[in-house]
C-alpha cells in the first residue's frame, strides 16, 4: 500500500491543478486568448524550424541530396544547404508579414467580437480550423512521400518561420491599446 501511495499518490494533485487550469483557461481575457494563439503559433513554428533543421543537416551528408548535387554552384553541401535556409528563412518572412497577417487580422478581429467568458470552442471558426488540420494532414503525408530531405526541410523552416512570424503579429495584437488598428 506504501509503495501505490509513493507511485500513484501525485494523482489527486494532477487532477486538482488540471481542474484548477480548465477553471483559468475558461475564463481567459480577450488578450489571452490573442497572446495564446501566438505562442501556439510560436510553439508550432519552433517544432517546424527544428525539424527542417534537422532535415538539412540530414541532407549535408547524404551524397543523393539536391544539397550535394548543386554543391558545384556553392562550393559544399554545407554551403548549399545554407544558401537553402536563408532563402527558406526569407520567404517565411515574406508569408508571414503579408499572407499570415490577414489570418491573423481574422481571428483577432473574431475574439474581439466574442462575448466574456469566452469558451475555447468558440475561439476559431470551423473554416480555420480545417484549414489547420489540412495543413497538419498534408505536412504528415509528406513523411510518406518519396520527398528529399533538403525539399522536405526547406518548406518545414519556411513554414515555420512564417508561424514564428505570424506568433510575434499575434503578440503585437495582444499588446496593443486598440485591437483594430495593431496589425
Amino acid at each position: 500500500m506504501q509503495l501505490f501511495r509513493q507511485v500513484y499518490g501525485w494523482i489527486p494533485f494532477f487532477v486538482d491543478n488540471f481542474k484548477q487550469f480548465l477553471i483559468a483557461f475558461m475564463y481567459m481575457s480577450k488578450r489571452g486568448w490573442i497572446a495564446f494563439s501566438g505562442l501556439l503559433w510560436l510553439g508550432v513554428g519552433v517544432m517546424l524550424l527544428t525539424k527542417g533543421l534537422s532535415l538539412f543537416a540530414q541532407a549535408v551528408l547524404d551524397p543523393t541530396s539536391l544539397c550535394a548535387r548543386m554543391s558545384g554552384y556553392f562550393g559544399s553541401a554545407r554551403q548549399t544547404a545554407i544558401a537553402f535556409i536563408g532563402v527558406s528563412l526569407a520567404l517565411g518572412f515574406v508569408k508571414g508579414r503579408f499572407v499570415f497577417s490577414k489570418t491573423v487580422r481574422r481571428v483577432v478581429q473574431r475574439i474581439e467580437q466574442l462575448s466574456l467568458p469566452i469558451r475555447p470552442q468558440h475561439v476559431y471558426s470551423r473554416p480555420y480550423l480545417l484549414l489547420i488540420l489540412s495543413m497538419v494532414g498534408l505536412g504528415l503525408s509528406l513523411r510518406f512521400l518519396p520527398i528529399l530531405p533538403d525539399v522536405r526541410g526547406f518548406v518545414d523552416v519556411a513554414i515555420g518561420s512564417a508561424l514564428i512570424n505570424g506568433s510575434v503579429l499575434f503578440m503585437i495584437a495582444a499588446r496593443a491599446p486598440n485591437l483594430d488598428r495593431s496589425i
